[in-house]
């Protein structure tokens, strides 16, 4: 009778048996894939959360007689590791006047006081693209009319509504925008474009006039670096925030850019945005230790039961085994049969595993995942102020991520499972074989 036909044979006998053996490979099986397949899936959150959260730093460089320069600006984005995402902001002050010199009027109502010299000024927000500046995307300001500020615009100016109406300003028209500090730096800006603001102001009784929504006047670059610093040729900034594609690596671009000539980098800060990242790569990292430990657990849990399994299997086969003996069959052959008849549960476990845990893991892993990534994140306001808050819907790119046994992860389960039962197998049947035939036939009688 052939080696396969004995194992066969066996298994059909003895149900009993190979179905215990069946349950509790296919329960091994499964635990191994899920843990396997939720380890995988973490790898694909941490990339989804570099692309959800980007990680960016900012440079003040507010304190500095003439900001950042425009050449030092291009030095910074042609460092390997930014993703060419930027944004460059300036803040002022500026007197408003019409194209032939006469004040306009601002709007006093509900300001803490006007200040002396700002009788007719307003606040001046340069932005490399106005779309993106917080007062739009976090404040509540929306555009009307006309078109937004870019990189490549000069010498243009986005209004209040409000502020407009009062001064009969309209698309197309010309305004003076004149440096509180020096009034010989007067810029002739066009209107292109008039914005409301959709949210009330959360500081009327407490903000200068200058600063009222109503008064704020979004120009470019151009225009505020001339205001701010007298410059006519290059463009020089007071704030820059660049995005990078690894966050890992923020702190390799922040140290390269310091090292860049031309700027006293001591009266500047640079400041790293990306608590964001760190607090979900630390839950991420935790995950897997758990999965990790899981899986070595389940491992030598495995290897044990299974042993002592089949140990005292094979036990009650010492009579069987003498007969093969007799027989003429090599302690050899009697040991692959025993291999065998726990392979052929073993691959049968291992595909009825391959179901169960697909479903299991997509369950359980989504649900971890998602948990690991609910942190607190970190937001800054229209005054630059950093606060905290509870965003427990934000997606980080998570919802997408289908927790799957992939083929890479089942042949390694199908790898392990057949060491294990090897193992297990020959560990369980080595104080038999250990024994000489005439010893083993000695104990049947």
């Amino acid at each position: 009778m052939s080696l396969w036909k004995r194992a066969c044979l066996y298994s059909i006998r003895e149900k009993g048996k190979t179905i215990t053996l069946l349950a509790f490979l296919l329960v091994m099986a499964a635990m191994m894939l899920t843990c396997l397949s939720i380890q995988s899936a973490t790898e694909t959150a941490n990339a989804n959360i570099k692309k959800a959260l980007l990680g960016y730093f900012t440079i003040n460089a507010k304190h500095l007689e003439n900001g950042i320069p425009e050449d030092t600006v291009s030095s910074i984005l042609a460092i390997d590791g930014l993703s060419g995402r930027y944004t460059l902001r300036s803040y002022s002050h500026a007197n408003y006047y019409d194209a032939g010199g006469k004040p306009l009027e601002i709007s006093t109502e509900g300001a803490a006081q006007v200040p002396e010299g700002y009788e007719n000024a307003g606040k001046i927000v340069a932005n490399s693209n106005s779309q993106e500046d917080s007062y739009f995307t976090d404040g509540g300001f929306e555009l009307i009319e006309g078109n937004a500020i870019t990189d490549a615009s000069r010498n243009e100016a986005l209004v209040h509504e409000k502020f407009a109406q009062r001064n009969g300003l309209a698309m197309g028209d010309f305004m003076l925008l004149g440096s509180v500090e020096d009034e010989n730096r007067t810029r002739l800006v066009t209107v292109t474009g008039i914005f409301r603001n959709t949210r009330e102001q959360d500081s009327i009784g407490i903000a200068p006039s200058c600063d009222l929504y109503e008064n704020i006047v979004f120009t470019d670059l151009s225009t505020a670096s001339f205001l701010l610093y007298g410059t006519n040729s290059k463009t020089s900034v007071q704030y820059g925030d660049f995005y990078v594609n690894d966050p890992d690596e923020l702190d390799r671009i922040m140290a390269e850019v310091q090292e860049f000539p031309g700027v006293d980098w001591g009266n500047c800060i640079l400041t790293r945005y990306d608590n964001d990242y760190q607090n979900a790569k630390e839950s991420l990292k935790g995950l897997q230790s758990i999965v990790f430990i899981a899986i070595a657990v389940v491992s030598v849990i495995c290897f044990l039961v299974l042993a002592l399994f089949l140990t005292l299997r094979l036990r009650g086969r010492v009579h069987e085994t003498g007969v093969y003996l007799a027989m003429g069959i090599s302690k050899s052959s009697v040991l692959m049969q025993y291999l065998l008849e726990v392979f052929l549960a073993a691959a049968l476990a291992l595909l009825l595993a391959y179901g169960a845990s697909t479903a299991i893991s997509n369950q359980i892993g989504s649900g971890l995942l998602s948990q690991v990534t609910a942190q607190t994140y970190e937001t800054v306001d229209l005054t630059g102020n950093i606060e905290s808050m509870e965003e427990p819907t934000i997606d980080l790119g998570l919802s997408e991520i289908k927790v799957t046994v992939s083929a890479r992860d089942f042949l390694i389960v199908c790898a392990f499972g057949m060491v294990l039962c090897i193992a297990s197998t020959a560990l369980a049947a080595y104080p038999i074989m250990k024994m000489k035939p005439k010893s083993i036939l000695s104990q049947m009688s």
